[in-house]
């Protein structure tokens, strides 16, 4: 078996490589991708999610393959496909666990500020725009609250919280702010920062959710194959976009968005706002476990809720938007069984994690049949996401988004999850490619951590891919 590894946590590598070695000790593995053999007839590839193309393309001849990434996983990573994927699954199934643990969602195409009226009432659910006009009769307390979201932008970033149409439109870029040509010339070579003021670039700089593929949309046709933009090798282009805190947002440039509608009452875990984060494995065509050990990832500052207008460090618990020394110093990342037993009654750990088992496999199989086309699931592909869920004070879990390509810590707790998480996903990558050596008590172990929610392989339709090729 000839194996690459050069994942999206350099820290991780050499783990691997070990975890690989517990399975099959006579692996060859080759560091520099230039020397990889072309006619390898057993492939295990790990890697970067922003360089794919090239390793997708050893895949084609060999007999045996598997590599960390499907070619398109857009219907979960990208919020609006998402929210449109839990929409098109519930609506003849009502009965669904999405319905009742994912949040309203509503899905917007913004631009500028002054037509944020017109975008609400062109939006498939009217919901958000009678919302918004309820609120402006209500005190702020008394009001149905909503949260913002980019539907492409990862790291937490331009994430806003408001209740009106006044407070939505406050965080959007204004169509009167017009740049002249010597301006541009300027910005072109200095950047943009996105508060209206030419030139300034202090703030997050974000990247867009594209691992992997310029393109994420294949093109399949009756000859089997699928064609990716870019040539093999090249890295693909990431846009950035610059947010500044309270700032306005680029939305002209952004265009998709989501509203979701924002859970106020939550149990805090010493006075912070948090949620848990799940590690869910999904295998070919279609076999989906999520991992028993989970993260709680707490906001850096006391929770306030909206209304108390607190800033997006209470209000966002996504550790990407606080500093390396807040969140080892502030214990940010817990591990989730850990947590105090009396935050809520009864055993509500374990029904958590019952609840995030069901919702992962109905997730994965709403995506697998009514969104096949942005969820490309592969025999010889593997992918893990991390889920994340909000807690209520009822014990009921959330689910907020999907993640492709978590980054993953040293840090405190993080670590070892993240390395025993990582020797569970060999074991079952193992497993599926034949390879596993479960009779191992270690190994063994390893398997066990993974709980095996969904077996979709004899209920999905025939895919007619065989090849992944580069577009010509």
């Amino acid at each position: 078996m000839h194996v690459y590894i050069e994942g999206a946590c350099p820290w991780l590598d050499e783990h691997i490589k070990s975890f690989i070695r517990n399975h099959v000790s006579e692996a060859n593995f080759i560091d520099d991708f230039d020397k990889f053999p072309t006619d390898a007839p057993t492939i295990f590839q790990f890697c970067n999610g922003w360089e794919l193309n090239r390793n997708f393309a050893v895949l084609n001849g060999a007999d045996t393959a598997l590599i960390n990434a499907y070619p398109n996983s857009d219907a979960l990573a990208r919020k609006d496909y998402l929210a449109r994927v839990v929409e098109l699954w519930t609506a003849k199934r009502p009965d669904s666990i999405l319905k009742r643990h994912s949040p309203l969602t509503v899905r917007l195409s913004l631009d500028y500020a002054e037509y944020v009226d017109d975008a609400l009432m062109a939006a498939d659910d009217l919901t958000l725009l009678y919302s918004l006009e309820e609120n402006a009769e209500k005190a702020a307390s008394e009001r149905e609250w909503w949260i913002l979201k980019p539907a492409l932008v990862d790291c937490g970033a331009g994430i806003r919280i408001f209740s009106t149409m006044e407070e939505l439109a406050s965080h959007l870029e204004l169509v009167e702010y017009d740049v002249d040509d010597e301006d541009e010339e300027e910005l072109s070579e200095e950047g943009q920062g996105w508060d209206g003021k030419p030139g300034d670039t202090n703030g997050f700089s974000p990247t867009l959710s594209l691992p992997g593929l310029d393109s994420l949309d294949g093109l399949i046709g009756a000859t089997g194959a699928m064609t990716l933009n870019g040539s093999f090798g090249k890295k693909a282009k990431k846009p950035q976009y610059v947010f500044k805190e309270n700032g306005r947002i680029p939305s002209a440039q952004m265009r998709e968005f989501v509203a979701q509608r924002y859970i106020v009452s939550i149990p805090l875990l010493e006075k912070r706002k948090w949620h848990v984060r799940a590690y869910v494995l999904s295998v070919g065509r279609l076999k989906v476990h999520v991992f028993r050990e989970m993260l709680a990832l707490l906001a850096v500052e006391d929770y306030e809720p909206p209304w108390d207008n607190p800033s997006l460090r209470s209000s966002l618990t996504n550790t990407a938007l606080q500093d390396e020394d807040e969140f080892v110093s502030k214990e940010s990342m817990r591990d989730f069984w850990a947590t105090p037993d009396d935050l809520l009654p009864g055993d509500w750990k374990n029904r958590i994690f019952d609840q995030i088992c069901g919702i992962s496999a109905e997730l994965f199989r709403a995506a697998a049949h009514t969104m096949a086309d942005k969820f490309t699931t592969m025999d010889k592909c593997f992918e893990l996401f991390a889920l994340d869920f909000l807690i209520d004070t009822n014990g009921s879990a959330w689910l907020l988004e999907v993640n492709e390509t978590p980054a993953f810590y040293e840090h405190g707790v993080a670590g070892p999850v993240a390395l025993r998480l990582m020797e569970s996903v060999i074991c079952v990558a193992m497993e599926h490619m034949g390879k596993a050596q479960v009779g191992d008590a270690r190994n063994a172990v390893a398997r066990r951590r993974m709980v095996e929610v969904l077996d979709e392989t004899e209920k999905l339709a025939k895919s007619n891919i065989t090849e992944i090729l580069p577009e010509s």
